[in-house]
């Protein structure tokens, strides 16, 4: 069972099932990643017996540390250059419009605050992030270029609301999240990297202050 479930083309039925429940029309967010959560952890132990695919690691001072810094860097990079150049390109800034209704509105602030953690720094880095990895890597074996390359394309898929801009976006924060964990092999330092990043979205939608957004050069 473990063997067959090893194969290229099991992997690839595996990742392409898992990516399919982000669309099913049963659950919504943030229970459609609780949905997903399961299924990784199902069929990771299916596949091995245990978890450790995933690379739940402990966290320990010197990734707190890593965590702060490629936070700051990825923030930095992303707002203060690359974002305003998208905007340039693709003539318009992202349309974050769908998270208007928090602004103001604290009650839904740290609701959307605590479902987020949840739903997209934890449930998106173990589908794009550990599990696609996994599963890639069973097809493609150690092609790891290729495999950050894909993942990041599948990332940014279910972001098409967010417009043109938004979704380059989305595709550059999923190759920089796909190279950390290409490099640290560390789930848990994905995870809060990704929670971090949009922890501040979320405030500054909170505080209304989409102009940050809107830059361009």
């Amino acid at each position: 069972m473990k063997k067959l479930l090893n194969t290229s083309w099991a992997s690839l039925l595996l990742l392409v099932s898992a990516f399919l429940l982000v669309y099913n029309p049963y659950t919504k967010f943030p229970y459609t990643f609780t949905v997903i959560i399961g299924y990784i952890l199902l069929t990771v132990y299916l596949q091995n017996g245990n978890f450790t695919s995933l690379n739940f690691k402990i966290i320990c001072w010197q990734q707190i540390k890593t965590i702060l810094i490629v936070y700051v860097i990825i923030e930095l990079l992303a707002d203060v250059f690359i974002q305003p150049l998208v905007n340039k390109i693709c003539n318009e800034p992202p349309d974050y419009s769908a998270f208007q209704f928090i602004q103001g509105n604290p009650r839904l602030y740290v609701k959307w605050l605590l479902q987020m953690w949840i739903s997209a720094a934890l449930g998106e880095e173990l589908l794009f992030r550990a599990y696609a990895f996994a599963q890639l890597k069973n097809i493609f074996g150690e092609r790891k270029h290729l495999i950050v390359l894909l993942s990041s394309l599948l990332f940014c898929l279910p972001h098409l609301y967010q417009g043109a801009a938004g979704i380059i976006m989305t595709f550059v924060f999923g190759i920089a999240f796909g190279l950390l964990y290409m490099k640290l092999r560390h789930i848990w330092v994905n995870v809060i990297v990704h929670g971090l990043i949009d922890t501040l979205f979320l405030t500054l939608s909170y505080g209304g202050y989409w102009d940050w957004y809107n830059i361009s050069w």
